[in-house]
């Protein structure tokens, strides 16, 4: 975490705190190798612009990959359909339930099923 921060050109633990929306001493718990979430683990590699597979093991490269916006889309399915469902993937369970309400009262507003 340390060396991505460097990396990235932020070296005050109190920024990232800040930009994650933590306390600071989470960032300090979590430079003493303490446990931290999956959904801050995901957090912390957006934040920082890192792989999450080289946070979590050291291993491969610390960039972090980025989705080909141009991919192929499965027979019969528009761009959009193909594109929420990687979004899909990328949701926490949370996030996902409070995007399908929001849709939802889209949909309501309209008078749409």
């Amino acid at each position: 975490m340390v060396e991505a921060m460097q990396l990235r050109g932020m070296t005050k633990q109190h920024a990232l705190a800040f930009a994650m929306g933590v306390n600071e001493s989470t960032i300090t718990r979590w430079k003493n190798n303490r446990p931290m979430s999956i959904d801050h683990a995901v957090l912390l590699c957006r934040t920082l612009d890192v792989s999450l597979d080289w946070l979590l093991t050291g291993a491969g490269r610390i960039d972090a990959v980025r989705p080909c916006r141009q991919q192929q889309t499965p027979e019969g399915e528009s761009s959009f359909l193909s594109c929420m469902r990687r979004a899909e993937a990328a949701l926490t369970e949370q996030s996902s339930a409070l995007l399908v309400s929001f849709v939802n009262s889209l949909l309501d507003e309209r008078g749409r099923p």
